[in-house]
């Protein structure tokens, strides 16, 4: 055969081939796009049919609603955005993943990336903060509990400037033109001031977008200071936002003492809630019990240890540690649990401390 006839040959055939080849390649595309779509609105279908039973597909097309109003898809960008609904429907959210599975099975979308979109960044850190902070969060296995700006007994303290409130309410700022307003505001706590401690209750103000505890102590006539000598064992409990811009939150007193030594002088009269308050035999609290327990002391340098026996601080020699709870053995070690001043239970390794019998 010719040179000439022979690559024209080669060329047609493997014209051929590749025409074959992307007609083979289209249509296996095709049989994947078409195939994506069934199984869409398969998901898509059987997510509706659930909306009367299922609160996480009634959550996922209100969402949908609010960034989408006119209901077309292609005008979302432009149509608006109804941000008080989303705001409403974020604190009935108890399962976001629920959620976010039911947004993408009826609209092919992520939600997070599609809210993201259409609120500011201040707002779709006030949607997060709804969600994460809603009390009846579904808790199941791997899944994180509803948050909490404080837990209880923690020590708060004033990182600069902050104001102290009756509620948590952030509507009010000490304006002159506020002066006849619903004042709430008791005053200014002063940087490295120690407030006192977490009770566990919270609340987020979404008007404002703020995260408040309520912290509270109980004064100790005895050691306070003369304008509060008369307030002995009077309960003080206010509302203060937990911003790390303007608190700092302990778990332990030495740590708070090691970067606010000035809190020294005010934790012997501002006491945790519960101090005068009796307890029960068995429980063999330190706090107003008329009996007098086994009590620690140290005898050298000892490591504490939390309820988990996870090492968080060290006691010098000669401090009174607390109220003996139990003895345990692990091995040749000893361990005694015992009941703080602040009425905390600790771990210690036994080797370093004397039982006081009274």
């Amino acid at each position: 055969m010719p040179v000439k006839e022979r690559v024209i040959q080669v060329v047609t055939e493997n014209r051929n081939k590749l025409v074959n080849g992307l007609l083979i390649a289209g249509g296996a595309y095709l049989v994947y796009r078409v195939g994506k779509k069934i199984i869409a609105n398969m998901n898509k279908s059987a997510a509706q049919s659930k909306a009367d039973d299922s609160p996480s597909v009634r959550q996922a097309m209100t969402f949908r609603t609010a960034m989408n109003p006119s209901g077309i898809s292609w005008l979302m960008s432009t149509d608006g955005t109804n941000e008080d609904l989303i705001f409403d429907t974020a604190k009935q959210v108890t399962n976001l993943d629920e959620v976010s599975s039911s947004y993408k099975d009826l609209y092919q979308s992520n939600l997070l990336d599609d809210l993201q979109r259409e609120l500011s960044s201040e707002d779709y850190s006030k949607f997060l903060t709804l969600v994460s902070v809603n009390p009846k969060k579904v808790k199941k296995k791997g899944a994180t509990a509803p948050v909490t700006f404080a837990q209880k007994s923690n020590l708060v303290v004033a990182k600069k400037e902050v104001t102290i409130r009756k509620s948590p309410d952030a509507s009010n700022h000490g304006a002159f033109y506020e002066v006849f307003s619903n004042k709430n505001i008791i005053r200014v706590a002063k940087p490295g001031e120690f407030l006192g401690y977490a009770t566990g209750n919270q609340h987020f103000d979404e008007v404002n977008n703020v995260k408040f505890i309520e912290v509270g102590f109980v004064v100790n006539g005895a050691k306070a200071p003369g304008s509060y000598k008369a307030m002995d064992k009077k309960k003080i409990t206010y509302w203060v936002s937990s911003s790390s811009n303007y608190v700092e939150i302990f778990d332990y007193y030495k740590q708070m003492f090691d970067s606010y030594p000035t809190t020294l002088s005010a934790t012997p009269w501002m006491k945790p809630l519960d101090f005068f308050e009796a307890a029960p035999r068995k429980d063999k609290s330190v706090k107003g019990l008329s009996i007098k327990p086994a009590r620690l002391l140290s005898v050298a340098e000892v490591q504490i240890l939390n309820e988990r026996m996870q090492p968080i601080d060290t006691a010098d020699r000669n401090m009174l540690l607390g109220v003996l709870e139990m003895t345990m053995k692990v091995g040749a070690e000893k361990y005694y649990k015992f009941i703080t001043v602040q009425n905390r239970k600790r771990w210690a390794n036994a080797r370093n401390i004397k039982i006081i019998e009274s």
